[in-house]
């Protein structure tokens, strides 16, 4: 009886390895499908979003209002994008890029419509 219990116990703990594994590995894809790289405008998004402003007329307000921490964004053709740097805001980084075409690499998330690219790092 004690080794057919044990043969129970250990073909109980080989299955439930097995179906670990990938579900391990799922969650490792997942989250690597997730890391994009994102080329575009970096915009002040308040003006944005109000009133359409981007491009090189309103760089001086852009890198202003990124500077003194209204939400950045990327704007990649008709896709806008919230910025967050590594959980916490990335202005410093950004405002003197306001106006400019940059790449930046991050986590890209949606969720209710509204995209974001946190721990979003520039690429050089």
């Amino acid at each position: 009886m004690k080794v057919g219990a044990i043969g129970i116990t250990a073909g109980i703990l080989l299955a439930a390895g097995a179906l670990t594994v990938p579900v391990l590995s799922r969650a490792a894809d997942d989250a690597a499908a997730q890391t994009q790289t994102v080329t575009g405008e970096v915009v002040d998004m308040m003006c944005y979003l109000d009133h359409g402003a981007k491009g090189e007329k309103h760089k001086g307000c852009a890198e202003k209002c990124i500077k003194s921490g209204g939400p950045v964004g990327l704007l990649s053709g008709d896709t806008l994008y919230l910025v967050i740097g590594d959980h916490k805001p990335i202005n410093d980084e950004l405002s003197e890029k306001a106006a400019q075409t940059v790449t930046l690499k991050g986590k890209v998330v949606e969720r209710n419509g509204v995209k974001m690219i946190e721990n979003a790092q520039l690429e050089k």
